[in-house]
């Protein structure tokens, strides 16, 4: 029995010295460094590096070189390669009198009038489908970029939250010590204060967690083992709607414009090309008979299939229409999302005002019940009742206000604007 009543005496000194390990320690047992922080480290680096670290980079090469590729025979006359054409026959096989005929040209497949501009049209449409696909890519990557940065700024701030919660527990847990020392208070409000401060220490490093898995996303996306040590923040863009000329619809379109210069190429190749050959013909008679030599032209002009061409070319019909219903889906998407956001922020405003109050509110009675608590006038429960609503107020206001920071941007990215 003296054994036990020894051990309980000792157990509040035994759990203070065990928790009170700094999280460093913990961040040691991990696979994750944490993260250098640098103040001269820009978004723009940032952003630099995440864009040359996405994958999605491997298709710009491909890309411009179909661009070029295009323009290379935007404005020939010609629908397909040149061939040569051979042309030969003897009798040597049957009679056997000498005849020979042979004949040799060189066949060009030619472009219908109406179908000159096609060329020009479909080098143009992947043209700027290369410069809208650079443009949304570098959208996009500043959106992922955004928000890992808010995604690291959410969760430090959280972890310090808890770690000033976890030194307000733990001073709570040495007055009631003293207090239970002193013969004020029941060895049952220790327990309840241990276990208290148990309890925050786990939320603690929960916290830390956030904060390691949020910077192990920021370096996949970026490739640096550096960040920033600031919170990103951006002015708020005065335009409220949604352009044409977002990033984003901007590619959509180059997808809506390629496209119908495809139809135009396939009912061009359905349709079939006017074929010209140039060449010599060479004949003789008989054995007898000199050789006779001429020039060999032949002129080939498809016509007709109406019905043939509209049912070739519906695939081609078919995916345009699916790039348009794509672009409208998506604009109004981008709309919904836009006055989401906006709803978002004008709460967000709201809020912190409110909250700012609750917290000094809370902050006031927490030092009231400490106070209170050590005179006797108030019981544990009460203190910890005070303090959960304190730190309560506290996060509140502190992420509300990295909240409308990362609405900031989001309606920003929503719009179109790049930091």
């Amino acid at each position: 029995m003296n054994c036990y009543v020894n051990f309980k005496r000792i157990l509040p000194a035994l759990l203070c010295a065990c928790v009170c390990i700094p999280l460093d320690a913990y961040s040691a047992q991990g696979d994750h460094e944490p993260l250098e922080k640098s103040s001269d480290l820009s978004f723009s680096d940032i952003f630099d590096s995440a864009l040359g670290n996405a994958p999605e980079i491997l298709e710009r090469d491909v890309r411009r070189q179909q661009a070029e590729d295009y323009e290379s025979i935007s404005d020939t006359w010609f629908s397909g390669r040149p061939s040569l054409q051979l042309y030969y026959i003897d009798d040597q096989a049957f009679d056997n009198r000498g005849f020979r005929e042979m004949e040799y040209a060189v066949l060009l497949q030619l472009k219908r009038p109406s179908e000159w501009g096609n060329g020009r049209l479909l080098s143009d449409s992947y043209a700027e489908q290369y410069s809208a696909w650079e443009q949304s890519l570098r959208h996009y990557i500043a959106g992922h970029v955004r928000k890992s940065l808010a995604d690291i700024a959410e969760a430090e701030a959280n972890l310090l939250l808890e770690q000033q919660a976890t030194r307000n527990a733990e001073e709570l847990l040495n007055t009631t010590q003293q207090l239970v020392n002193s013969g004020e208070l029941a060895r049952l409000d220790l327990m309840q204060a241990e276990n208290l401060f148990l309890n925050q220490r786990r939320t603690e490093l929960q916290a830390e967690a956030m904060l390691v898995d949020a910077e192990r996303a920021y370096e996949i996306l970026t490739g640096l083992q550096v960040r920033p040590d600031y919170v990103h923040t951006e002015t708020l863009t005065e335009q409220e709607v949604i352009s044409p000329e977002q990033p984003q619809l901007l590619y959509l379109a180059s997808d809506i414009q390629l496209a119908e210069a495809l139809v135009l190429q396939a009912q061009a190749s359905v349709r079939g090309s006017p074929s010209i050959s140039i060449g010599s013909r060479r004949q003789r008679a008989s054995n007898l008979a000199p050789d006779e030599d001429g020039l060999a032209l032949s002129l080939s002009i498809p016509f007709g299939g109406k019905n043939i061409v509209a049912s070739r070319t519906s695939d081609a019909r078919r995916d345009k229409a699916d790039a348009e219903v794509l672009y409208q889906t998506s604009y109004r998407a981008l709309d919904l999302q836009l006055h989401e956001i906006e709803h978002e922020l004008l709460i967000s405003e709201e809020s912190i005002l409110l909250t700012e109050q609750q917290s000094r509110l809370s902050e006031a009675r927490w030092e009231m019940a400490q106070t209170a608590f050590t005179q006797g006038e108030i019981s544990l429960t009460q203190v910890i009742l005070a303090l959960q609503e304190a730190l309560a107020a506290r996060k509140e206001h502190e992420l509300l206000l990295l909240q409308r920071e990362r609405l900031i941007t989001e309606f920003n990215q929503t719009i179109g604007v790049m930091p």
